[in-house]
């Protein structure tokens, strides 16, 4: 049911019934904002004027970013004639990668670490997360001591996953302009919680809201089967919703298309999840792209648009119960605290009591960043740590660097972390806002260099390593990530039982991302145009990426298109967000 066909009283009733659905699902939501304002826009906010106008002459682009879809599987989707709309804009298949109307980098590469926030902030930055200041789903930021959740991994709370779609929450910590701020006329923006500097961000219908909160926050479906999910349901009910942004408002010069059932669709899937995200992406998401891709042909405008398909990152199958946990004398909470820290509770929002904790850590899946204060300065229960004064390297990194190589090897004193953990990264600590060092790779008696370790231990598994650190770690806003990563043992090269992730004991998967291995680093990054050939479109796109291409180069790549802006002015790091209370 449309808003314009409510009255007052039963809109009030609609948004009344919703805040009783959010509050009994998200028990930390508050104000039901994001409901009210959603249904009082109409599934659509304006973010800056967007007085109707004809449709420009072009070029348009489209950008269909696809949340969780691995490189691989889109190509087996599109192979197999079960993906039409997808296949009948690439057109006829004349080489590897190169198709009648397309060209797909090979080997393209996520961030590290390969997970939703950390990737989608860089491909609509171009910047890397130590330079964007976004380092995961979730990060500590040490000045303004607030723990930062828009997809929460190791808390249960949605505050700020309704924060970020609501009220910008990620826009307002990213430090560096945005592909919207940079591209010269309109972008309209669906579903994606990154859409600073765009003129529309539309959502789905209002009836829809508390659906597409569970499918982001839980990944909960309604059936194993794509077209019966609620993953699928969601997917599908945006579309109406851009549609309608751009019947009202003219055609943008940018439009972006999220569609993040995908990933959460692939995560909950029990049985083959890697195979059901071919059924998903055959049977869901290529009739999403086939409505929008309608709706321009509808408008004369199909041959003057670019399309580009880009993902965020793969999937790793993993055991659903093998999550290293937060809670309980088993988790790396518990060797932290076995090691004198005082580490804090795995909530987004803490009591006036709970902030003398000298220790934080953030899960991203596959990683764990570890936050360290200075305990010679908080001695005490009860002492309230100073985060702009770095942890001594000796006396407070290294100690923990020790205990969880130890515990890893031997099981003691946490017994369930033996044989969890790949690699443990560390670096000398800087004090906030100071330039950060790159980080290292412990091997058991020093910290060396990743390209060191790496010439000593051969892993083919692991995809371009040392770039992807240092983008994560070495840059103005690298502090982000922590003074110590865990990585814990994730790769493809391993069987499944052998596996373990990083994540609240409530969020069980049947997947995982955010390592550097093979299934989770390989994107799709397909550049298209139906007027165009592919040989065409690969100068295009070679003319602007490297080799190998990594989904950073996806901004710098539309704006070779569209031409470029002066950005806008940015937001400063003051207290854009207050400390959690």
């Amino acid at each position: 049911m449309k808003l314009t066909n409510v009255k007052r009283t039963e809109s009030s009733k609609l948004l009344a019934m919703l805040c009783l659905f959010a509050i009994a699902i998200f028990v930390s939501q508050s104000g039901c904002s994001l409901a009210a304002r959603i249904i009082f826009h109409n599934g659509e906010l304006q973010l800056k004027p967007a007085p109707p106008a004809p449709s420009p002459p072009g070029p348009h682009v489209i950008i269909f970013a696809l949340d969780g879809a691995a490189h691989d599987l889109l190509m087996q989707a599109i192979r197999s004639g079960k993906a039409p709309n997808i296949a009948s804009l690439l057109g006829k298949e004349q080489a590897p990668d190169l198709f009648e109307h397309a060209y797909s980098a090979p080997d393209a590469v996520s961030m590290m670490p390969s997970s939703t926030i950390a990737d989608w902030t860089a491909i609509f930055t171009g910047e890397p997360p130590a330079r964007d200041g976004i380092a995961g789903d979730e990060w500590f930021n040490r000045e303004r001591e607030r723990f930062f959740a828009p997809v929460p991994v190791s808390i249960d709370g949605s505050g700020d996953l309704s924060q970020a779609l609501d009220n910008d929450l990620i826009g307002k910590q990213i430090r560096v302009p945005t592909l919207y701020e940079r591209v010269r006329g309109r972008s309209y923006v669906s579903l994606l919680s990154i859409y600073r500097g765009a003129t529309i961000f539309s959502t789905v219908e209002p009836s829809a809201v508390p659906d597409l909160i569970a499918v982001l926050f839980k990944g909960e479906l309604a059936g194993e089967l794509p077209f019966k999910s609620l993953s699928g349901d969601i997917d599908l009910d945006s579309v109406p919703k851009l549609t309608q942004a751009i019947n009202e408002h003219g055609v943008p010069e940018l439009q972006v298309v999220y569609f993040p059932g995908i990933d959460s669709f692939t995560h909950a899937t029990k049985h083959n999840p890697l195979q059901a995200q071919v059924s998903y992406l055959e049977t869901v998401t290529d009739k999403g792209v086939g409505q929008v891709l309608d709706l321009y042909r509808s408008k004369g405008l199909l041959d003057s648009t670019y399309v580009i398909f880009i993902a965020d990152h793969g999937h790793t199958p993993v055991v659903y119960d093998h999550n290293l946990g937060t809670t309980g004398n088993d988790t790396p909470f518990a060797l932290l605290a076995d090691r004198g820290f005082r580490v804090r509770k795995p909530k987004l929002n803490l009591a006036p009591a709970d902030h003398d904790f000298n220790a934080v850590v953030a899960y991203q899946g596959f990683d764990a960043y570890i936050y360290l204060a200075d305990r010679s300065l908080c001695p005490n229960p009860g002492d309230r740590c100073d985060w702009m004064q770095p942890p001594r390297f000796r006396y407070d990194v290294m100690p923990v660097v020790r205990a969880f190589y130890r515990d890893n090897r031997i099981g003691r004193p946490v017994p369930r972390l033996r044989h969890t953990i790949d690699l443990i990264f560390a670096r000398v600590p800087v004090p906030p806002g100071e330039p950060t060092h790159p980080f290292e790779i412990y091997d058991g008696h020093r910290l060396v260099p990743i390209p060191r370790y790496l010439a000593r231990h051969h892993r083919s598994d692991l995809v371009d390593l040392d770039q992807r650190m240092r983008w994560l770690g070495e840059g103005p806003e690298g502090g982000n990530a922590g003074d110590i990563i865990l990585l814990s043992r994730a790769s493809a090269d391993i069987p499944i039982q052998d596996r373990y992730y990083f994540s609240s004991p409530t969020h069980r998967h049947y997947t995982y991302h955010g390592s550097a291995n093979t299934l989770d680093s390989y994107i799709p990054f397909i550049l298209a145009k139906s007027s165009a050939s592919g040989d065409e479109l690969r100068r295009k796109f070679q003319s602007v990426t490297g080799e190998p291409s990594y989904e950073l180069e996806m901004t710098p790549l539309v704006l070779s298109i569209l031409g470029s802006s002066a950005p806008q002015a940015q937001p400063s790091p003051p207290a854009i967000m207050p400390k959690s209370k």
